[in-house]
């Protein structure tokens, strides 16, 4: 069967777009299916499988099954495989990667990402030459008198005792609060803030569970009293938590933020939060429980409105992403997985431009990202997982004719 690149790259489109018709289906797999077309395939598709490895599909699509039911001998003349299982979902999800490389765009094959712990650095590797490695738990912890203790250098066990409270570095890294009797009256503030490059896991007083991206902080207080649980959240974090109506949980963004101050209250619930100074939007995506996002009233942090008052009321399933503008807008539909896969280890982008990509890349890798020449204006869409190396996702993006250069810590982006 012969068949140029321009018809495969087609067909690769169509197929991970889901919008092939049966024939283009048929089309598509009887090329895979024949030996010659082979080599092809596989010049294409091996490099990108070692890093789509951690990947894995949704759980209710079995496109294995899909795969050998459309490869088999048909009236079609679809010709069978010659060695079953030569072909797995390792091509098929190798195939969506050459569609990302390509810029052809369209298609999240990352439907369901596999649950796991955000990467641990403990024993980080020595700096490859000419490439940059990812980042892992990093992070310092600033007590309210000023003592910076650098976590990851820290040994396990009680780190510091700050009235009847007790700060302990867990044996899995995270950091938690342990009451040890009596009862606070003064409040004293304690904020864990990550590197770029960095991320770190902590328990609050109240047995909250927060996960804290690179380029991020959280100032909480040592044990929470009054009628209000509230933080302070700059960066990235992800919450789970600990349920008591009598006490509202809030999570306040600064007025330094980009979109401006606003404020995310809850009871009991698990969300996302991206607040990132050099984003065009403040983001939170809901995946369980209720939350109501604010802004406008507290941007001078006393009460005094500074704006207009706005708020979103969100259910599971749900994003608000208040813009730089003012506006708040809420999606009923959010991309969940997106949003979560910086938390579930994976480096993850849906139709965005190289400048969003390289934005990620600068926090996580810990890299400068400078530009040479006119940038082509294409989209992305795919995920890699954090622990690969920076040239192992450039090289996904390296095909679309965007080009780049490492020295040591600077990353230069070429047209």
């Amino acid at each position: 069967m012969s068949i140029n690149t321009n018809r495969m790259q087609y067909l690769l489109r169509q197929y991970t777009q889901k919008a092939c018709t049966l024939e283009e289906l048929q089309e598509l797999f009887a090329f895979i299916a024949q030996p010659q077309n082979r080599e092809q395939l596989e010049t294409m598709m091996e490099a990108e499988y070692e890093v789509l490895q951690p990947l894995s599909v949704a759980e209710d699509v079995d496109w294995e099954y899909i795969f050998q039911q459309v490869t088999q001998k048909t009236d079609a003349g679809i010709i069978p495989l010659g060695s079953p299982g030569r072909f797995g979902w390792k091509w098929v999800a190798a195939a969506a990667a050459i569609v990302l490389a390509l810029g052809l765009g369209g298609f999240w094959f990352m439907n369901r990402l596999t649950k796991q712990p955000v990467a641990d650095n403990e024993n980080p590797v020595q700096q490859p030459v000419g490439d940059v490695l990812p980042g892992g738990n990093k992070a310092v912890l600033t007590l309210a008198n000023g003592t910076a203790i650098v976590l990851d250098s820290a040994q396990n066990g009680i780190l510091s005792q700050q009235g009847n409270v007790s700060i302990i570095k867990k044996r899995n890294g995270e950091v938690a609060y342990k009451p040890v009797g009596g009862k606070d009256l003064a409040v004293t503030w304690n904020m864990l803030a990550t590197p770029k490059g960095g991320q770190y896991q902590l328990v609050l007083p109240d047995g909250s569970k927060v996960w804290l991206n690179a380029a991020s902080s959280i100032r909480y207080p040592v044990a929470f009293t009054g009628n209000e649980r509230n933080v302070e959240l700059t960066g990235e974090a992800y919450f789970e938590v600990a349920k008591n109506p009598a006490m509202p949980f809030k999570v306040i963004i600064p007025s330094s933020t980009k979109a401006g101050r606003s404020m995310i209250e809850v009871l009991g619930t698990h969300f996302n939060v991206s607040a990132y100074n050099d984003e065009e939007a403040t983001k939170t995506t809901l995946l369980e429980g209720k939350v109501r996002i604010v802004s406008g009233e507290w941007a001078a942090g006393n009460g005094r409105s500074t704006g207009k008052k706005q708020e979103a009321l969100l259910q599971p399933g749900q994003q608000a992403q208040l813009f730089t503008s003012g506006q708040l807008k809420k999606i009923d539909d959010a991309d969940i997985e997106l949003a979560m896969a910086w938390k579930n280890g994976f480096t993850a982008f849906k139709r965005a431009d190289i400048k969003s990509i390289m934005r990620q890349v600068a926090r996580w890798y810990n890299v400068e990202v400078v530009y040479e020449g006119t940038i082509p204006q294409r989209s992305f869409t795919g995920g890699i997982s954090r622990d690969a190396r920076l040239s192992e996702l450039l090289h996904l993006l390296e095909v679309s004719k965007v080009n780049f250069r490492i020295e040591g810590n600077r990353l230069v982006v070429m047209a």
